[in-house]
């Protein structure tokens, strides 16, 4: 396996890989918060060639292959912040035959080679309290993690 930067060739598999955790997300909340599916279906996000360019400008997005073919992603974001810069991890995404086998943990590993390499001061990453493999990947990495809650207010 391989650990790369995103290169414009991979929007394809970004794009599918994203519509599979996505559809993956939905079906967790159908069986829990059928409320909140029905907003996420109404909502439904994509991966747009703008956005997917952002995140190839971004320098800190990497990709994980394994045999030349591209098998997971982690996209974050530089965030200035009161204390200097931050990272924000957008998105971890795993196909799920190649779950369990280190590669999140590889891709973790590259951005905080990256971070530490970059000056940057932290790295965040929003973890819902319900996804313990995520859980698990981000603490096993070394990251603290936190109860969190979200306010949001709404303008639309």
């Amino acid at each position: 396996m391989i650990v790369r930067g995103i290169e414009e060739k991979d929007y394809e598999v970004f794009k599918r890989l994203f519509d599979q955790a996505f559809f993956e997300y939905l079906e967790f909340l159908k069986q829990g918060n059928p409320q909140q599916y029905m907003k996420e279906l109404k909502e439904r996000k994509e991966v747009t060639r703008s956005g997917f360019n952002f995140y190839l400008r971004t320098g800190s997005t990497f990709v994980a292959e394994e045999n030349g073919e591209a098998v997971g992603y982690v996209a974050s974001q530089r965030v200035l912040s009161l204390h200097g810069v931050d990272l924000w991890i957008e998105y971890i995404v795993i196909q799920k035959e190649f779950r369990r086998q280190g590669i999140g943990l590889a891709l973790l590993q590259k951005l905080i080679d990256y971070a530490t390499s970059s000056s940057i001061d932290q790295i965040y990453a929003f973890i819902n309290p319900d996804n313990e493999p995520s859980m698990r990947l981000h603490s096993k990495a070394g990251f603290n993690i936190e109860d969190w809650k979200i306010a949001v207010y709404e303008t639309k």
